[in-house]
Parts: C-alpha cells; sequence; structure tokens
C-alpha cells in the first residue's frame, strides 16, 4: 500500500480503532517504509510519555470543594430554569393583559372623542354662545393676565346659571 493509505492506518492505530488485518498490513509497512516508521514512532512518543509520568495526586479537599462547586452550579441552574420558566408564563400574560387595555381605551376614545386642546381653547375663548365680553379675539398678545381674566368671569359667568357648552 501506499504511504498516503498509512497515514489514517497510524491514526487509527493510536486509537486501537484497527482490525487484526489491519494492524498487520501497518506493522509490514513501517517494516518495509522507514519514513512511515519514524512518523509513526514520532506520533506515539506523547503516549509513551504518559505511560511513564505518575498521575498527580489530588488535594484531600479537591472533591469535597468539587462536589460544593457542583452543588453551588446545580441550585443556581435550578433557580435560573425556574426564574426563565415563570417568564415564560408572565409574560405573554402580561402582554394579553395590555393589549386587552389597549383596545378598550381604543374603543371607548373611539365612542366617546374628548374635544383637542385646539377645540377646548376656541370654546373657552371665542365661542359664540358666550357673552360679548368673554370673548377675547382682538389684534393684541393675549397674556397670562388676559387668560386669567377670562376664566375668572367665566366663572362668575356660570354661577349666574347662564346655560354653557
Amino acid at each position: 500500500m501506499k504511504c498516503s493509505d498509512m497515514q489514517s492506518l497510524m491514526l487509527r492505530k493510536l486509537d486501537d480503532e484497527l482490525s487484526e488485518s489491519e494492524n498487520g498490513m501497518l506493522y509490514a509497512h513501517l517494516a518495509r517504509c522507514a519514513s512511515c516508521a519514524r512518523e509513526f514512532g514520532l506520533l506515539t512518543v506523547p503516549r509513551r510519555i504518559a505511560r511513564t509520568i505518575s498521575p498527580p495526586e489530588t488535594s484531600s479537599y479537591f472533591y469535597q470543594k468539587l462536589k460544593i462547586g457542583i452543588e453551588n452550579e446545580s441550585r443556581n441552574a435550578a433557580i435560573l430554569q425556574l426564574s426563565f420558566g415563570l417568564a415564560r408564563r408572565i409574560i405573554p400574560s402580561m402582554a394579553a393583559i395590555a393589549l386587552v387595555l389597549l383596545s378598550v381605551f381604543t374603543y371607548l376614545e373611539w365612542n366617546n372623542p374628548q374635544d383637542d386642546l385646539h377645540a377646548a381653547y376656541e370654546k373657552m375663548f371665542a365661542g359664540a354662545d358666550l357673552p360679548l365680553h368673554l370673548v377675547v379675539t382682538e389684534q393684541r398678545n393675549i397674556t397670562d393676565e388676559r387668560i386669567l381674566n377670562v376664566i375668572a368671569a367665566r366663572e362668575i359667568w356660570q354661577d349666574a346659571n347662564l346655560e354653557t357648552k
């Protein structure tokens, strides 16, 4: 076989995935090809080093700290899952309530429209049904004092039991 075919066999050999026949083909090629043998030797160096080094010893408190950390993480995850679960239920409910309220207010506004600010201003200061002394349509500037005087006069006029709109 070609050296390029042996590359995949070498990698599979490192993972112990070769059958007996493939294992025999790989070792037969490695015996004939010095380049592939050298490459396979380099690929096996980390495994050989790992076998010679003893595993590090853990502290006696390591597993206790690990257990406490896992328990804390599981509590935090449970709290997050609970809050997200509630949010998934509450947010659509709040949106539905807001939609209902908006619909009610819109319906009420369409059925009983209130005068806008300009219409209310016109009724108060330039209405045709008001007495002449309340009509303020002169060419002079309207000041705060004149507005207050008109409001005061309107209150007096209303107290006299005259009809207003």
